[in-house]
């Protein structure tokens, strides 16, 4: 096993240039729990989009319709004929893309092991230091993917020998990944049992099976190489199955057939029959007669309110405490989600932080958030707002106040998650409005109401400029504050990208701060060197938010060629990472901790991403497994 021992600084930046290039440039979901269609994308770093999708029988065909938001609204267009090879086409026979069911997308996935396998190459540690940190993360996608490979990877603690004696034995990496199945967290970040299977479908898919092939990983071209993952699912189970509690828990939770579906990739043997008692899984004699334990056993119908009047089902939800989802599925049809059946479940505490946000519209329509109990909690969960749901929820709901305390609640957790990033570090943000800008000025304006104020107010200053820059006052730290900034801007003139850092050089950081430069724009203009240089900002590294100007098909790179003759690095942030909740507060916290190391940081206290990542304790397993 390795050591905990303090971590060697990096040799090169290759592994932390990869890493960044994973948290702060990749926005694309791994899994999709709806239909979708996949098309190709040369934009797309994974080389494919998703986009939401229905489909209906018409005239004996499965006629697919994209889900395109309007407003507030979800419209149904016409994409075309789903056919039986799973793609999509036109009446005339043009390919549209493929039908992509709920579950992994195969392309992001490769795209996501890869830059893992690239990290590996070049230094082996740091992807179980890296495992062993993004475990306490939420980011669920990249976990997957981590605890996936060390499962596989082959630095597995085999004995090194010369001329046939062991003189020690290798570092047994795979133990990290075994670590991330095994391990529980009270934050519930830990891999659930469905994140659990997804570790082995993930292995299971050819195009990473193929990756781990190349690897030297496993030598099957037929069966993918699954490493120890089989093993750690098995002591899982074994686990769950010793402590009866955890298994019922588990079942009550709704992981009732994600752990069936565990046992069965793995060929689990229980101890005894309870185990399939619990599960209420009847067992059948397999075609080569094997099997020996509870064949033809009945077993307990499952749970079911059907029959139960409201007052029943509130009293049932009050002491039992059955976590949302599930008691949704338990609700019978003719009665469903009541007020009285809602109020119960927030009392009880059957409904998350999260489920509380995400329901708001319900809770209005209900009238429940007239309710004071139902208010209070309402609220605090507003106060724990962890990403920006809360924005999108708020285009949902009738009442102005709600939807301001929504919004409000998004604020704070833009806030929240770069605050500490923020100490010791000055921000200076430049926005193109020129010409070539018209059109997007307004995605601009949008991207920007949905980050700025996370920054405080003290820290950060703005500039618009076309050929001439001009100072922007954000008179309050909320989307509604850079609204109001940025109100009368319009499209046109010329583009000078020094112009807006000229208009911003009067803002001299102070001795012990750091400074960042994040652009706004099409990139379409000259290098500005010589006024970065000339404004004494002394920028320790870019970040561009690239926004295309509709129709425009030249791709411009004077802020790269700036950065590079600068001799700083330069972080491309995808203007999608604001279309999606969960990874707004993510990538801004990364991209900020990520700023290198310069003169001013050596007198601040704050590690960087990679620093961090390095100085992690290395997972272990848990006593129960240690054996």
């Amino acid at each position: 096993m390795v050591q905990n021992n303090p971590r060697r600084r990096v040799e090169a930046l290759g592994p932390a240039e990869r890493i960044l290039e994973t948290l702060l440039q990749h926005i694309d979901h791994m899994v999709h729990n709806r239909p979708g269609i996949v098309r190709q994308d040369r934009k797309s770093r994974t080389g494919i989009s998703w986009a939401p999708v229905t489909h209906r029988e018409e005239e004996g065909h499965k006629v697919v319709y994209e889900l395109m938001r309007v407003g507030k609204k979800t419209v149904q267009q016409r994409v075309g004929i789903l056919g039986d090879d799973g793609v999509v086409r036109t009446v005339v026979g043009g390919v549209m893309g493929r039908y992509q069911r709920p579950g992994l997308i195969p392309e992001v996935a490769a795209y996501m092991y890869r830059q893992v396998a690239a990290v590996f190459k070049m230094d082996n540690e740091f992807v179980a230091r890296w495992g062993s940190w993004a475990f306490a993360q939420e980011h669920r996608d990249l976990k997957v993917v981590l605890a996936a490979f060390l499962l596989v990877q082959n630095r597995c603690g085999d004995p090194v020998k010369d001329e046939g004696e062991v003189l020690f034995f290798d570092d047994d990496l795979r133990e990290i990944g075994e670590s991330m199945c095994l391990i529980r967290r009270k934050d519930n970040r830990d891999l659930n049992p469905k994140l659990l299977l997804r570790v082995g479908q993930l292995l299971e898919l050819e195009a990473v099976a193929q990756i781990n092939r190349e690897l030297g990983f496993g030598r099957s071209a037929r069966s993918a190489p699954m490493g120890r993952w089989p093993k750690a699912v098995t002591r899982w189970l074994r686990h769950r199955e010793r402590n009866p509690k955890m298994l019922q828990g588990l079942v009550k939770a709704g992981f009732r057939r994600t752990v069936m579906r565990l046992a069965q990739k793995v060929g689990y043997k229980p101890l005894s029959p309870k185990f399939f008692e619990v599960l209420r899984w009847r067992q059948k004699q397999a075609g080569d007669g094997r099997r020996s334990m509870a064949i033809g056993v009945e077993v307990a119908a499952a749970e079911s309110w059907q029959g139960m009047g409201e007052a029943q089902i509130c009293q049932k939800i009050v002491d039992e405490k059955p976590r949302f989802k599930r008691l949704v599925g338990l609700l019978p049809p003719e009665l469903g989600l009541t007020r009285a059946i809602m109020a119960a479940a927030i009392q009880a505490g059957s409904v998350s932080n999260a489920d509380m946000i995400i329901l708001t519209p319900t809770l209005e329509e209900l009238g429940l958030l007239d309710v004071p109990f139902v208010a209070q909690r309402w609220t605090d969960a507003m106060e724990k707002a962890e990403n920006q749901r809360a924005a999108n929820i708020a285009e949902r709901v009738r009442s102005k106040d709600v939807a301001e305390k929504l919004q409000e609640a998004s604020d704070k957790a833009v806030q929240k998650a770069v605050a500490k990033a923020v100490r010791g570090l000055r921000v200076y943000v430049m926005v193109d409005k020129s010409g070539s800008m018209q059109g997007a000025i307004k995605r601009a304006k949008l991207c920007l109401k949905k980050f700025l104020q996370g920054f405080p107010l003290e820290q950060v200053h703005v500039s618009i400029f076309n050929t001439v820059g001009r100072l922007i006052r954000i008179p309050h730290a909320s989307s509604a504050g850079v609204e109001k900034a940025f109100w009368g801007h319009e499209a046109g003139g010329g583009t000078n990208y020094g112009a807006g850092v000229k208009a911003l050089a009067k803002f001299k950081p102070a001795v012990d701060e750091d400074t960042l430069f994040l652009f706004v724009g099409d990139q379409q203009a000259q290098p500005f060197a010589a006024a970065v240089r000339a404004s004494g900002l002394n920028p320790l590294a870019f970040g561009m938010l690239h926004v295309q100007a509709p129709g425009n098909r030249y791709h411009g790179d004077c802020v790269e060629k700036t950065a590079v003759e600068l001799g700083i690095p330069c972080f491309r942030i995808d203007d999608g990472i604001f279309d999606d909740p969960y990874a707004v507060t993510r990538t801004l916290r990364n991209l900020i901790e990520s700023t290198p190391v310069g003169a001013a940081s050596k007198r601040r206290q704050q590690e960087s991403l990679v620093e961090k990542i390095l100085n992690t304790d290395l997972l272990t397993r848990p006593l129960w497994a240690a054996a």
